[in-house]
């Protein structure tokens, strides 16, 4: 009886060894790498940008190249997910047109289906927008995703026809990964 116990205690602390050693450890943050370990993934983005007051209640991380007009800008948001959030990019642009009001004329340029790397569905796609004065036309880049019953997003925004082409502002939005 002695022995089986023993053998139980040996074998499970086993299990759990193995079951922790599994885990992915998170990276330690620093300059161009955010850091979430609440929710367990990481955000990449150029390391010369600069950390970035939050403006909403969901965004967790927002980083601006340290220009003039702090353009690009990204912006890291994590929310309880909603019965009506999905990976639709036309749904996530009204979102973003009802969260900054008079704003308008979004259009979506481009979109993909990604795979992130723990195999977690993604959606990554562009589109451009025009801001409240009416006047100034932006460029955004947004990687959204649905996992544990959380939305994420990240989106990157310049001028649009500015410096930074479309494929540079996809690739820093999908620079995302889960641990």
């Amino acid at each position: 009886m002695k022995k089986a116990a023993i053998v139980l205690l040996v074998l499970g602390c086993f299990v759990m060894f193995q079951a922790c050693s599994s885990t992915p450890k998170l990276p330690d943050a620093k300059a161009g790498l955010y850091v979430n370990a609440e929710n367990r993934f990481t955000v990449a983005y150029p390391e010369k940008w600069e950390a970035q007051a939050l403006t909403s209640p969901n965004e967790v991380m927002r980083a601006a190249n340290p220009s003039q007009y702090l353009l690009p800008v990204i912006a890291v948001s994590v929310a309880d997910q909603q019965a009506s959030d999905s990976l639709d990019p036309k749904g996530f642009t009204e979102a973003v047109k009802a969260s900054i009001p008079g704003t308008k004329r979004f259009k979506v340029l481009d979109q993909e289906d990604v795979t992130l790397n723990d195999g977690t569905p993604a959606k990554a796609f562009t589109y451009k927008w025009t801001w409240t004065d009416g006047a100034t036309k932006l460029l955004s880049a947004s990687l959204i995703t649905i996992k544990n019953d959380k939305f994420y997003s990240s989106t990157v925004t310049t001028i649009l026809g500015g410096d930074t082409p479309p494929e540079t502002l996809l690739e820093i939005a999908k620079g995302w990964m889960f641990y």
